[in-house]
């Protein structure tokens, strides 16, 4: 029987985007909390932040992503 061997760069890319997925649960929910407080310059920086460097992580995780997928088709 053939053992399929373990892919480190796909463990790796879904650990990323669990921890992406939460981290941008937990900045809305920080939004929400703001607006409620009436935090206006909170959300700013909040929104900021989901606008800047939750969007360009979010491609870099996308390509991620996609070279994890390539490299384990290839490898079949």
């Amino acid at each position: 029987m053939r053992r399929r061997q373990q892919n480190h760069l796909l463990n790796l890319t879904f650990s990323l985007i669990k921890y992406f997925l939460l981290a941008l649960a937990g900045c809305t929910i920080a939004y929400l909390v703001a607006l409620v407080l009436d935090l206006a310059p909170i959300a700013g920086a909040i929104a900021f932040l989901l606008e800047q460097v939750l969007a360009r992580s979010l491609a870099l995780l996308g390509c991620l992503w996609a070279i994890a997928v390539i490299h384990e088709s290839a490898r079949s």
